[in-house]
């Protein structure tokens, strides 16, 4: 289920997100979530860009008023020229750039992938080391680290702490945690799980109220499941 929430969540046109712990060892929720050192790296950031496209944009004679250009495809290219001439012909800057280009020709950024986020968000904090970009790198860091693990009390507990920035440390989220992390790592057997499985998926339903079809999926998919037996 997480693989389809999430996924879903994740070409959010950025809901993202994105950005985890019962059932699973109950470990320690006070001790901090270590995001290996080598995550952070930005050496391996690439970009492809020809040496006449990059002549061009450092050539480009960008206005003051470049945002109010009323063409996108000529203000993406002030846009993309005025970083450039700040900050170099680096992997960031056409990456960010890329990234601008798509939201202001279409309105949004479309990532497929939590790679896709963590490389933008690694090239928005190469240009602008604030804490703010920091912070986001960071969860979406967390969320690789998520997909990627083979531990489910890591997953458990990455996915409690981004549920608990969203809704709180309610009930609900613990339920839910406990149902994505029993999906992820096995799944629920049914007809003998029907009652945990129901209850997740009444959390789910609580957490994100669009969830709704996905819970009378669940009553359905139990239901057929008892006639079975």
């Amino acid at each position: 289920m997480l693989k389809r929430y999430f996924v879903g969540a994740i070409t959010f046109v950025c809901l993202f997100s994105l950005f985890f712990l019962i059932g699973c060892g109950d470990p320690d929720e006070t001790d901090p979530i270590v995001i290996p050192s080598e995550l952070y790296d930005t050496s391996q950031l690439t970009y492809d860009i020809s040496d006449a496209e990059i002549q061009e944009l450092m050539a480009l004679n960008v206005p003051t008023n470049w945002e109010q250009t009323e063409d996108p495809e000529l203000r993406a290219k002030y846009y993309h020229a005025q970083l450039v001439q700040q900050f170099g012909n680096i992997p960031a800057v056409h990456i960010v750039a890329a990234r601008e280009r798509e939201k202001i020709l279409t309105g949004v950024m479309v990532f497929t992938t939590t790679d896709e986020i963590v490389d933008f968000q690694k090239a928005q904090y190469v240009l602008w080391p604030t804490k703010h970009n920091r912070d986001s790198l960071e969860r979406s860091l967390k969320s690789k680290m998520m997909e990627e693990t083979d531990d489910p009390e890591l997953f458990a507990k990455i996915y409690r702490e981004q549920l608990v920035e969203q809704h709180g440390d309610i009930p609900e989220v613990d339920i839910v945690v406990k149902g994505e992390t029993k999906l992820w790592f096995g799944g629920f057997r049914l007809p003998d799980d029907a009652d945990e499985y129901l209850a997740y998926h009444e959390a789910l339903y609580a957490l994100n109220p669009s969830a709704l079809h996905l819970l009378e999926s669940a009553r359905e998919t139990v239901r057929k499941a008892k006639e079975a037996e």
